[in-house]
């Protein structure tokens, strides 16, 4: 039954890279050939501290973000996600997952949204939210993107194989968009290429959330073995490996001086505007929380 679920979810050619992953893994040779390269580590307390700090003497505001305990945990019980979602209740980000497309649903004010009004999910993966909305929310107008479709999801018109850089949506046409856990992956200048079809395609007034927006104290990357030292990784950010996953080309970290010369000024010289957050209340909505900066966008 579990290798029956992972191939309908990662297909035959992905349900074999993942098992010949893993196998490498348990050998212990990826460790062995890594031994000497620098491993990942998020950013500590102290050190989310000292990039608040270094936005701050950029001129780049940060408000406090508190999510009401209750209205995430209402929020959980009204929308119910698969049990296998990122691994289910057990796998130690579940809340984490579920918190992210609440922050975007908060921020997008998604529960106001008309059935004709437009809401992407962008970079959405194997993630379910567009079924869950259209099912529960009558949000008729909700679609998911990727280059790629999880299998599960492949009949369904609305999962749309597209690059989140260069969309089919019309121009002004879109109300809302989200990245949970995404626009990190977005290599080379897709993150600034992104931000460029966000301007083309919301509305007046429409909003785009990236949550969380991945910072760190210097400019860096991280690759999984498969990927390391193959050029994934913007050549300016400090490549490190990271050992306990698989599948990730280069996931990107910005400084707060990078932040505000790919994205932030970006979007300003596009003609929109943004607000950076940060979650003030971890420890109150659930375990192992570790969202700390949200940036949203306006048009």
């Amino acid at each position: 039954m579990i290798l029956t679920n992972t191939i309908r979810k990662h297909g035959v050619i992905g349900t074999a890279k993942k098992a010949s992953a893993l196998a490498l893994k348990k050998s212990g040779w990826y460790h062995f050939k890594f031994r000497r390269v620098d491993k990942y580590q998020n950013p500590t307390g102290e050190e989310l501290i000292l990039i608040e700090q270094e936005l701050t003497k950029l001129g780049i505001p940060i408000k406090d973000y508190v999510v009401k305990a209750e209205t995430f945990h209402q929020f959980k019980q009204d929308f119910l996600f698969p049990e296998d979602y990122h691994g289910g209740i057990k796998s130690g980000v579940w809340d984490e997952k579920l918190l992210e497309h609440f922050i975007a649903f908060e921020r997008l004010g998604l529960k106001n949204y008309r059935p004709q009004d437009i809401y992407i999910d962008m970079a959405a993966c194997g993630s379910p939210w567009a079924k869950i909305l259209k099912e529960k929310q009558n949000l008729a107008s909700s679609y998911a993107i990727d280059v790629s479709i999880a299998v599960q999801y492949a009949h369904l018109s609305y999962y749309k194989k597209e690059n989140a850089i260069s969309t089919s949506f019309s121009a002004s046409s879109v109300k809302g968009a989200s990245l949970q856990c995404a626009y990190e992956m977005f290599t080379g200048n897709d993150d600034i290429d992104l931000l460029k079809e966000a301007a083309r395609i919301l509305s007046p007034g429409g909003k785009m959330i990236i949550v969380p927006l991945y910072m760190h104290t210097h400019y860096c990357s991280y690759s999984t073995p498969e990927y390391w030292g193959k050029g994934f990784s913007d050549q300016e950010a400090k490549e490190y490996v990271r050992l306990d996953c698989f599948g990730v080309p280069s996931s990107r970290k910005y400084d707060a001086f990078k932040l505000k010369e790919r994205v932030l000024e970006v979007i300003q010289n596009l003609g929109m505007s943004y607000q950076l957050y940060a979650l003030r209340n971890k420890d109150n909505l659930g375990s192992n929380i570790y969202c700390h900066f949200i940036l949203e966008i306006i048009k």
